[in-house]
């Protein structure tokens, strides 16, 4: 999968756009309502709500299994001057950072990837480590009513091959229960539409 973001941010440095997703926008008013200081980004391909962020006063730390987007992210927050460190990273792996070292924790679209329920209880279970007390934890997913759900091949359940791109699509109930699970409250979750996708939008808190 790497190997793909990698193929991807070469032929595109900006492939998802310069400017900030709606999503990191809204999340940022709730981290200075906060007062959050350093939020970690998972999955942060090329950066661009990393650079929003820190653009804004944030320090942050910015995971990405794809080299290409990480070497991309580092050269514009030295450029710029930004308070961001970025590393390749793999989330199915520890995280390299100490118990409740963060704030908030911030991720758009990355568990959207091929991760078994194992791996996203893992993934969540870590998150909450290294969160402080009453963290936040802001994340968006595809969802059932996304066009492409059930299209291409179901390849486990919720996960579909859509023309050789693996997507896991959620329903709000696997939210809930994922999260509850894993020490969470919901604050607010919300859908939109965020061409050509359809999201839910999830803000939660550390129990």
């Amino acid at each position: 999968m790497s190997e793909f973001w990698s193929k991807v941010y070469k032929s595109d440095n900006s492939f998802f756009g310069d400017d900030p997703s709606n999503f990191a926008i809204r999340c940022y008013n709730h981290i200075k309502e906060n007062n959050s200081k350093k939020i970690l980004d998972l999955g942060s391909g090329h950066g661009r709500d990393a650079l929003f962020f820190a653009s804004n006063g944030i320090e942050v730390d910015s995971l990405d299994y794809s080299a290409t987007a990480i070497e991309i992210l580092d050269k514009m927050a030295k450029e710029k001057r930004l308070p961001i460190k970025a590393q390749v990273f793999d989330v199915n792996n520890s995280l390299p950072f100490p118990d409740g070292y963060f704030d908030a924790v911030y991720s758009h679209m990355l568990l959207n990837m091929r991760f078994s329920l194992h791996e996203l209880h893992s993934i969540f279970s870590e998150i909450r480590r290294v969160l402080k007390s009453k963290g936040l934890n802001f994340f968006s997913v595809r969802n059932n009513n996304d066009k492409s759900y059930r299209k291409g091949i179901e390849i486990d359940k919720g996960i579909y091959d859509i023309n050789g791109f693996q997507v896991r699509f959620f329903t709000g109930e696997e939210i809930r229960d994922l999260v509850k699970q894993e020490g969470f409250e919901i604050l607010w979750i919300e859908e939109e539409y965020e061409e050509p996708v359809t999201l839910f939008l999830v803000s939660t808190r550390k129990v």
